[in-house]
């Protein structure tokens, strides 16, 4: 069977002198891997169109039965050119993309993960500052459409004493400093504030958003322990250890 969706390329290594594996994340059939043969040669059909974070249209052929595909076209759909010509995008983007490899079941639609993922990365090559922003926003909004949104009240938030307090990783509820949950993390009042505007905000606020970077920092752990808590051994530590260096 031939098929014809759209994809966002998120991984692709080198196979044999000329083809290139190339993991897809489509809106048709989610998560899938296919063979790009002679993709690697100097006047490739494929051009650029599989380099991790690429917004393409594929064409392939498609069996059940089997765990690799064979691609026959790939166009870009909106090349995301200013995203490879800063080091902060390009580590944002591609966090964005190692999370959604990870978390993702094979052949999963999710249709709204897509959507997700491709918003990101839109508003990222747009962005003209606090594009680092848009991280955390999309672990949230992940989180919430794989089904552990954080669970934020506003009053507690707004009534949180000067000394901070705690985060539930449970819940991803932020509680006061005297709770007593047993996956609490304590953590400052402005990142706590910071956090469930993450988990609650639109994308123009979040890119207004001004984080000092200690902030920032604290901010990031909390989301990542958040979403670790929740999926556990398949959160990928790859990218993060690029993101440290960042926050350093």
């Amino acid at each position: 069977m031939i098929l014809r969706t759209e994809a966002v390329v998120l991984r692709a290594m080198k196979y044999g002198e000329t083809s290139q594996i190339a993991t897809l994340f489509t809106r048709e059939k989610g998560k899938l891997a296919v063979i790009a043969k002679g993709s690697r040669l100097p006047k490739s059909r494929f051009g650029s169109t599989l380099q991790p974070m690429s917004y393409t249209q594929v064409v392939f052929y498609y069996k059940a039965t089997r765990g690799l595909q064979t691609l026959t076209e790939s166009a870009h759909v909106q090349p995301f050119h200013n995203i490879g010509r800063d080091l902060e995008k390009m580590t944002v983007g591609l966090r964005a993309v190692e999370l959604v490899y990870a978390l993702m079941q094979e052949e999963q639609e999710h249709a709204d993960v897509f959507n997700l993922l491709l918003h990101t990365l839109s508003h990222l090559n747009d962005a003209t500052e606090r594009a680092r922003n848009l991280l955390p926003l999309f672990q949230m909004r992940l989180a919430a459409l794989l089904g552990f949104a954080p669970q934020i009240d506003r009053d507690i938030v707004a009534a949180l004493p000067e000394d901070g307090g705690l985060l539930d990783l449970d819940t991803g509820a932020v509680l006061p400093p005297d709770a007593l949950p047993t996956t609490a993390r304590k953590a400052s009042r402005t990142a706590l504030r910071a956090y469930a505007i993450f988990a609650r905000a639109d994308t123009e606020a979040v890119l207004r958003m001004h984080l000092e970077p200690p902030v920032r920092s604290e901010v990031e752990h909390l989301v990542d322990d958040y979403l670790r808590f929740h999926v556990e051994d398949a959160y990928p530590s790859r990218g993060e250890k690029v993101l440290s260096q960042l926050r350093r």
